[in-house]
């Protein structure tokens, strides 16, 4: 005879509240420095990513969405890795699905902020260390082109490469980091 383990019926989260009351951004929308992300977006990032992988030692950014029950559901995911003073930035994904079915008035307020990628973004970067030289992005999509661009992004003549000076070098040493980035690969 084996002793049986309780264990707690699943729970069914819903989100779509289309008659909740109007709530202010911060209320419900908040990103977050996480140690294990895996844990939290390592389903919805090999979904979104195809991959059976997920990236083992940056800084992982979690953007969290704020039910009006106070379930907390993960909405996106962003990840930096440090690399010589630099912040490479990569990962960025958005549950679409969970998204579809927020309150339309959440979605507006997270629209007005520029979507979930641009609110990710800002408030990811604003997290990262202040001594940094440069943040990094490897964009290949048009529609995260422009929003890296909203987020500070310029572009540096290199196919995909795109940097946010943060403690801006000269034109010789942003020369040397754009070659270093480049060589550094995709990210």
């Amino acid at each position: 005879m084996t002793d049986a383990v309780p264990v707690a019926p699943a729970v069914t989260v819903s989100v779509d509240e289309s008659e909740a009351p109007a709530r202010d951004f911060a209320a419900f929308f908040r990103v977050v420095e996480v140690v294990d992300a895996d844990f939290l977006v390592g389903a919805l990032f090999r979904r979104r990513f195809s991959t059976d992988s997920f990236p083992g030692s940056p800084k992982h950014f979690v953007a969290f969405y704020k039910g009006t029950d106070g379930t907390l559901l993960p909405l996106g995911y962003v990840h930096f890795e440090i690399w010589e003073g630099q912040a490479m930035g990569g990962g960025l994904v958005i549950d679409e699905r969970l998204y579809r079915r927020m309150p339309s008035g959440d979605r507006d307020l997270i629209r007005a902020n520029g979507g979930v990628a641009e609110a990710l973004l800002r408030a990811s970067i604003a997290l990262l260390p202040d001594d940094l030289i440069g943040i990094w992005g490897y964009v290949g999509d048009k529609q995260a082109e422009k929003v890296d661009l909203r987020v500070g992004f310029r572009h540096t003549g290199r196919p995909h490469l795109m940097v946010i000076w943060r403690n801006e070098p000269d034109d010789a040493g942003k020369a040397y980091w754009i070659e270093r980035a480049e060589a550094y690969g995709p990210f």
